[in-house]
């Protein structure tokens, strides 16, 4: 499909939280604590479920156990719709906890939520190598 080729340079990583490898790279941004269940339950379902269907581009053996509640393993897996790349722990989030997502992130859904994903498996090499240099978009 390949429709984005022009738009490699543009494409943000969901990183959202501190809690994530940029707690000393980015010190003003929010804990999740403080951002659990701001999202109303119908809105983390539309979310969640755009999230679901994000093309997946990296699945590792290993869940990842969630930091809150360890008993709970999420599928280690990277998704992306051509603009954006997030993890499984990002859904898993947005589904059990209904963390607030970045403005930015929500104009995209809002615009993006009734479209099929604009990309396919023969987009996975481009948007790999794209991951490597993906600015993170996180809730300030």
């Amino acid at each position: 499909m390949t429709r984005r080729n022009d738009a490699v340079e543009n494409l943000k990583r969901l990183v959202l939280y501190r809690e994530k490898q940029y707690a000393e790279l980015m010190p003003i941004t929010q804990s999740i604590q403080g951002n659990i269940n701001t999202m109303p339950a119908s809105l983390a379902k539309e979310v969640s479920a755009y999230l679901r269907r994000g093309l997946v581009l990296i699945e590792f053996v290993s869940p990842t156990p969630d930091p809150y509640s360890p008993a709970d393993l999420v599928r280690n897996v990277v998704f992306s719709d051509g603009i954006y790349f997030w993890d499984g722990i990002i859904l898993h989030r947005v589904e059990k906890y209904k963390v607030r997502m970045p403005e930015e992130f929500m104009a995209h859904f809002d615009s993006a939520k009734s479209q099929p994903i604009p990309v396919d498996e023969s987009d996975v090499p481009r948007l790999l190598t794209a991951f490597k240099t993906a600015a993170p978009l996180m809730v300030i």
